[in-house]
């Protein structure tokens, strides 16, 4: 392979990681905008760029349907158009990526990059470097979550090939974390083996046993009192989750309600008003603009006022599956079931590395509500397209 080629593709992949990563130059730049924007003149040069009939489809779905439902609801056309530009240059670059060089090759070195960056994370977590609070792993990422999260398909690809060593190291660093999403991701890991009956009687004593100590854990901790500083922070928060649910359909909170909390539950109850009056979306990007039509009919805790956070994640609906439900509506849950059943193909055969993808983009749903960090289009075209069986690149 040549060298240029040997460059795109390690500069590409490490862009997945470079969320953390951006300089001051007239304007703000993000390292990913860069690395990803220079390759694509590199991949344009030396190899046939070319656009798939579907992202075509898909554009021009945007375009319309924002278009219609943004000048609909009076909404500033800006924010269509910035996702539309975000969106389009990650999608393109990646699918051609992909379509030049193949799943196997790019994935085996995301896989590599993956482990050298979990080998730093833990000097780096020990020495308080970049640390997000003290206690918490997030390597290089910004956030202990974004970690987490990006790690996930790593983490199953090592166990599925064997190889113990790196699964653990990894599997560590998410745990080290302490990231719920990350948790989740991997509960979903060990559960879905589940699913396969010659697979049940094998994991399933572990996977009970798990839950078992785990719901123990719980009981002997469930009436403790709550204290801000000496309660477990777990139970803590299960315990105020349960209490607040209610305010998702009246939009009134506990003064207690903690801010991860309320962020999930106020993005949810913004989500749930829009779907309600405007069930065929608000158009792409329009989030933020509808949220502020509806914090009005919120009361949010009023030590959040007094920090200025209130309005969390006001721009991303805290989750995916909430941005994307509230600017899409109905046409939302047509891409869901895709995705499940796209899912379900994919674990009937015998890919893991696409089977993967599934674990970050489960995860995904339920955090992160941005429509083009650094790594989803990676992700995203493993999970769709098996890009190896018409490798263009010899």
């Amino acid at each position: 392979m040549r060298l240029l080629d040997k460059y795109i593709i390690s500069s590409s992949v490490f862009a997945l990681f470079t969320e953390a990563f951006k300089f001051h130059y007239i304007v703000d730049w993000k390292l990913f905008y860069v690395i990803i924007i220079s390759n694509f003149l590199l991949l344009s040069i030396n190899k046939k760029v070319t656009i798939s009939k579907n992202i075509i489809i898909v554009f021009l779905f945007l375009i319309v349907h924002g278009l219609i439902l943004f000048l609909w609801f009076k909404n500033p056309l800006k924010s269509l158009f910035a996702q539309l530009i975000g969106i389009t240059v990650s999608s393109v670059f990646y699918y051609n990526l992909f379509k030049n060089y193949g799943v196997s090759r790019l994935f085996g070195k995301y896989k590599k990059i993956a482990f050298f960056i979990a080998l730093l994370a833990i000097p780096m977590f020990f020495l308080k470097i970049n640390n997000f609070t003290i206690d918490r792993l997030n390597g290089i990422l910004t956030e202990p979550a974004h970690y987490a999260t990006i790690m996930l398909p790593a983490v199953y690809v090592f166990l599925k090939e064997k190889q113990y060593y790196k699964f653990l190291l990894v599997l560590l660093t998410i745990l080290l974390s302490k990231s719920s999403v990350g948790y989740i991701g991997l509960i979903l890991i060990f559960v879905i083996p589940l699913f396969k009956r010659k697979n049940f009687l094998k994991y399933s004593v572990i996977v009970f046993v798990i839950l078992g100590v785990g719901a123990y854990y719980l009981s002997t901790k469930w009436n403790e009192p709550i204290t801000e500083n000496e309660s477990n922070v777990f139970v803590r928060r299960i315990k105020e989750t349960k209490k607040s649910m209610q305010s998702v359909f009246t939009g009134a909170f506990k003064e207690y309600t903690n801010l991860s909390t309320y962020a999930l539950l106020s993005n949810t109850f913004i989500t749930r008003e829009i779907i309600t009056h405007k069930p065929l979306g608000t158009g792409l990007g329009s989030y933020l603009y509808e949220y502020d039509k509806y914090y009005g009919l919120m009361k949010p805790p009023p030590y959040l006022i007094t920090l200025k956070q209130s309005k969390i994640n006001r721009t991303d609906a805290n989750s995916l599956f909430l941005r994307g439900l509230s600017d899409f509506g109905v046409f939302w849950i047509f891409i869901m079931i895709f995705f499940i059943k796209k899912s379900v193909f994919l674990f009937k055969k015998n890919t893991f590395l696409r089977q993967s993808t599934f674990f970050y983009l489960a995860v995904k749903l339920l955090r992160e509500g941005h429509y083009f960090p650094p790594e989803f289009y990676f992700f995203l075209f493993v999970f769709l397209k098996d890009f190896d069986e018409d490798i263009t690149y010899s």
